[in-house]
């Protein structure tokens, strides 16, 4: 079981609005996106079977890295708790939140029209204390959906080149915990992936942050063969 409550156990007031049409059809919306009915059909229009569609609100999915004194890449990862995932290593209802090694992300402030862009900046200077941005990039294919078997919005990918000599100390006022930001080699975040975890007890295996790591390199792949304090040709 996941490390969340019932509604019944905490007395918290949901945030999600439930509509059942008389059809059948329901739909579950609040400022995070929504759930609702939706029914596979073949090329006929035969239903095939039934499974709810999720949309989440817009936000962004960032790669944030700089170069290091020694001329060397280094990559941004937060770890954050993600209280919805299992434990696989301790099955039950009375484990602590799953934390993972992930990427920057975060929700765009619809309210006020905030674009991807400026979006993307705030939410690593949030989770990451970077102050001065020295580049932004979007890849080819700017998008990525994280399950498309249920979900169905695309979330919008930056690339951001910082720098690392200006990274604030990270504020404790945020809403959601994130637990300490660093900037890693590429080296030791394949050690770190290879391995499932870090020294921290970290995961590395949440699908979107290792899926866009993927598609940063394949975009950058120069950043696959630069030489590190060893002199190796490939890290």
């Amino acid at each position: 079981m996941t490390a969340t409550k019932k509604l019944s156990e905490t007395g918290y007031k949901p945030r999600w609005k439930l509509t059942v049409e008389k059809s059948g059809d329901w739909k579950a919306e609040s400022h995070f996106g929504s759930v609702e009915s939706a029914v596979v059909v073949d090329d006929n229009g035969k239903p095939i079977f039934d499974r709810p569609l999720y949309r989440e609100a817009p936000n962004v999915n960032c790669i944030v890295w700089g170069w290091d004194e020694n001329d060397e890449a280094r990559f941004a990862v937060i770890r954050q708790p993600r209280p919805h995932a299992d434990d696989p290593e301790n099955p039950g209802n009375n484990h602590p939140p799953v934390v993972f090694g992930q990427i920057p992300m975060g929700f765009l402030k619809k309210i006020t029209g905030e674009s991807i862009e400026n979006g993307a900046v705030r939410e690593v200077g949030e989770e990451t204390g970077v102050s001065v941005i020295l580049n932004i990039e979007r890849p080819k294919y700017p998008w990525h959906n994280p399950n498309p078997t249920f979900v169905a919005t695309w979330s919008d990918l930056v690339f951001l080149e910082v720098d690392l000599k200006k990274i604030n100390e990270l504020k404790s006022t945020r809403n959601e915990p994130i637990y300490s930001a660093e900037f890693i080699t590429l080296s030791e975040l394949m050690k770190r992936t290879a391995n499932g975890k870090d020294e921290e007890g970290a995961v590395y295996r949440m699908c979107t942050a290792n899926s866009i790591w993927w598609i940063f390199f394949c975009s950058h792949p120069e950043l696959l063969f630069q030489k590190n304090n060893d002199e190796q040709d490939w890290i």
